[in-house]
């Protein structure tokens, strides 16, 4: 565990956390506030810094272009405004989804000739959640499925502060939530991506597991899988946990329904999908085939890790943006290492196994950081350290975390030319 030695405020924080947890959600939400207007306060913070530098490079060189999209012809554009980046790359498919489903038959096409077999390729809660609000006055899709990350990154702080909170104590659940805020892909919390979504079902998942609440757990899980395959992660843990439940005689019938409701999601959306195409094989070379995705045991990662080590293929080694995803890498790497034994070990499996999904799978290096970012619990360790910091230290060290990553989050799209 993490030991913080609370002050005399935190002490009473804390024994308000507990009574509200006895209380009800509302009060548990009222506790829960701090954490989560630091965490939008960050975020303003770092969003604004994303939009200036992309204003002034606008300005600047408004012909350059250096910034791939992700659509199916992944068109590269000039520099435009900040939203751009909070639509792009999947974005632009779940935007699509969300704004007219997952569309037609096999073999058709869309309006923009892309064939509607190739949205199969994107897990559909996402979208399914953000669809409704299109039909609404003056909500497009692309507002819809910002509106869903926005809620879901306040659902996640919520859960990650009731996550540290449990580990460390109130302050170690309140910088839990701002630590989060702050890491240089949250960019993606705030765009049309699924990482919010999914880091909230996850963290939630995740704690109930902790309070062995089983079937909350198994339920969260199991939907979960409707979001992203790497939820993988999130149903191995629940299951094991369950079943160590389920051994040691604890929680009665509930581990075992968890253990079925987990998977449930996941392996329902793979079978419909394959359905749909015509067999799990099909499904699978549209993720290899179209968009470059497929488990190869971490030859490409490390291809890519080597080249940068070494320095012998300028493709990877003289780009800026592929070093600083590598040593985002290695940071995760380090923080997953201290954290083991100061954890719940059920935290520690769960960011392992992201850490195996996101190295093991054939995707860009640049895009490591955004497949991590629902890995929280390495960031209990930071957490963890600056809850023992005053407030003065805290507002120098979470703003200028804030600055970075707003910059990271403004350099990486519109300058690098990169992967999201």
């Amino acid at each position: 565990m993490f030991d913080v030695v609370p002050a005399r405020a935190d002490r009473v924080e804390e024994a308000r956390s507990e009574q509200a947890d006895r209380s009800g959600p509302l009060s548990a939400l009222r506790i829960a506030a701090p954490a989560i207007g630091l965490y939008v306060l960050l975020r303003l913070l770092s969003l604004e810094i994303m939009y200036m530098l992309a204003a002034q490079a606008h300005a600047r060189a408004p012909g350059r272009q250096v910034y791939p999209d992700g659509s199916i012809n992944n068109q590269w554009r000039s520099f435009t405004s900040a939203t751009d980046a909070l639509v792009s790359w999947d974005g632009r498919w779940y935007t699509k989804i969300a704004g007219s489903g997952l569309g037609g038959p096999v073999g058709a096409v869309d309006a923009d000739g892309v064939p509607y077999e190739l949205r199969l390729a994107f897990f559909p809660l996402y979208p399914w959640l953000a669809r409704p609000l299109t039909f609404l006055p003056l909500v497009s899709p692309v507002t819809a499925c910002l509106i869903v990350s926005l809620l879901s990154a306040i659902a996640a702080a919520w859960g990650l502060y009731a996550v540290g909170r449990r580990v460390g104590g109130h302050r170690v659940g309140v910088m839990l939530a701002a630590v989060w805020a702050v890491v240089p892909t949250a960019m993606t919390q705030n765009g049309a991506f699924t990482e919010s979504l999914f880091t909230a079902l996850a963290v939630w998942a995740l704690y109930a597991v902790l309070t062995e609440r089983w079937l909350i757990a198994g339920l969260l899980a199991g939907v979960s899988g409707l979001s992203r395959p790497t939820a993988a992660a999130l149903i191995g843990t629940v299951g094991l946990a369950a079943l160590i439940a389920a051994v040691s005689r604890r929680g009665g019938w509930r581990p075992y329904v968890a253990m079925l409701l987990a998977p449930a999601g996941l392996l329902a959306y793979l079978g419909f999908a394959s359905a749909r195409l015509g067999g799990f094989t099909r499904y699978t070379d549209i993720h290899h085939n179209t968009f470059g995705a497929r488990w190869d045991h971490g030859a490409n990662t490390w291809g890519m890790v080597s080249d940068i080590l070494i320095g012998v293929d300028d493709d990877n080694a003289a780009k800026p943006i592929r070093v600083l995803s590598l040593v985002i890498l290695a940071g995760f790497i380090v923080l997953l290492v201290l954290l083991a034994f100061r954890a719940p070990w059920q935290l520690t499996v769960f960011a392992a196994a992201m850490l195996v999904l996101a190295t093991g799978t054939s995707t860009h290096i640049s895009m490591i950081g955004r497949h991590l970012l629902p890995a929280f619990p390495v960031l209990l360790v930071p957490a963890a350290l600056l809850a023992r910091a005053s407030n003065r230290d805290l507002t120098i060290v979470l703003g200028g975390l804030a600055l970075l990553s707003g910059w990271y989050a403004g350099w990486l799209p519109f300058i690098s030319g990169q992967a999201i």
